[in-house]
């Protein structure tokens, strides 16, 4: 499991690299070519003056539309890790560490499964719209990553030991298994644990609960805004895209290809921002991390005897996820601004890419 924790960790700081090395433009060359893979969507389309689509490595790409699979990966996997969570919290008794953990891994399901229902019946893919077999695998293994960064090493151990058995045996099925009725009123009595956690000071007492409480509160806060925000802005785009709230302010003919298919996108955070979704994912992975990191102020480690399993622990874990999402995003949102501005003679040009002032 340590070994699988180093794999986790240095995915993630390779991720955050690359984002950057990209997104600044620092390395010619490789940022053009990491730009390339990132593309998707309507940014897959006419920004390619030197040729690049005529190579053999452009062609192989995906249909946009293969998106659901991140979150079908995304649903399905952390919901193995959150059923160890919760076993492993039932085992652990109410160490704050362990069930803060499995609190984040709670909050991660329900945003992966909002997304599984948004990209599958509200988001509208261009028929044409591709990305590259790379990015693709990149998103894949990303929603993998998340999983086992989000749970604790008890249950991370458990997740990577059944998956061997899984191997081993030749059956997915192990992956769970023994699925019998200890196991059942474990991962029952842990979900009990989650939910008194998260609303009392369950394990924790003096300064480190309220350290704690102001995390896991504000934690939970920023995790809902982000969600309500980011399902309000997915369906505003997709409304646009189908024609529902199109603002015909300009004469098609003014614009060239995807251009067509989309309008203006205006209300709440569009007036300052092109991309509010991802700021408000950003918010909603913020929120997710703050709960994992502040869950174990006060009581870290005293349940399960083991030293390295209370805040610094879970954000030495948590960080360079959180710096790679964010990382990601702002490169997304730049290459989505700079195409708006390109694109669409009518777009508002004092917006921003993703935060007011910075980006």
């Amino acid at each position: 499991s340590i070994q699988a924790s180093r794999v986790v960790n240095g995915f993630w700081l390779i991720f955050f690299g690359l984002s950057v090395v990209a997104d600044l433009n620092l390395v010619p060359g490789l940022s053009g070519f990491l730009r390339a893979v990132a593309k998707r969507g309507k940014d897959d389309e006419g920004d390619d003056p030197a040729g690049k689509r005529r190579r053999p490595w452009w062609q192989v790409t995906v249909p946009h539309g293969w998106f659901t699979h991140f979150y079908v990966v995304g649903v399905l996997w952390n919901a193995v890790a959150l059923f160890h969570s919760l076993i492993e919290c039932a085992w652990a008794g109410s160490d704050p560490s362990v069930v803060g953990a499995a609190l984040a891994s709670t909050l991660f399901q329900a945003h992966v499964t909002r997304r599984l229902y948004e990209s599958a019946f509200v988001s509208i893919h261009r028929p044409g719209g591709r990305m590259h077999v790379v990015g693709y695998l990149i998103g894949v293994v990303y929603y993998i990553c998340v999983p086992l960064t989000l749970a604790h090493p008890l249950a991370a151990a458990a997740v990577v030991g059944s998956v061997a058995d899984a191997w081993r045996r030749g059956s997915i099925a192990y992956l769970l298994e023994p699925i019998d009725g200890t196991k059942l009123d474990a991962a029952a009595d842990g979900a009990r644990h989650v939910l008194k956690f998260a609303f009392t000071a369950s394990g924790r007492s003096g300064v480190g609960a309220l350290m704690s409480g102001f995390c896991v509160a504000g934690g939970v806060y920023a995790w809902w805004v982000g969600n309500a925000h980011q399902h309000r802005y997915h369906v505003a785009l997709a409304e646009l895209r189908g024609g529902e709230k199109r603002r015909e302010n300009v004469e098609k003919k003014e614009r060239e290809g995807a251009a067509k298919e989309y309008g203006v996108p205006r209300g709440g955070w569009f007036e300052r921002v092109s991309c509010p979704h991802y700021a408000a994912e950003v918010l909603l992975y913020a929120g997710i991390c703050a709960v994992a990191c502040g869950s174990g102020f006060g009581a870290g480690g005293i349940a399960t005897g083991i030293t390295g399993f209370g805040p610094a622990a879970a954000a030495a874990r948590t960080t360079p996820m959180l710096a790679s999402v964010g990382a990601n995003l702002s490169l997304a949102a730049r290459r989505n601004h700079e195409w708006y501005l390109r694109h669409m003679p009518d777009y508002p040009k004092g917006r921003w890419a993703m935060i007011p002032g910075i980006l």
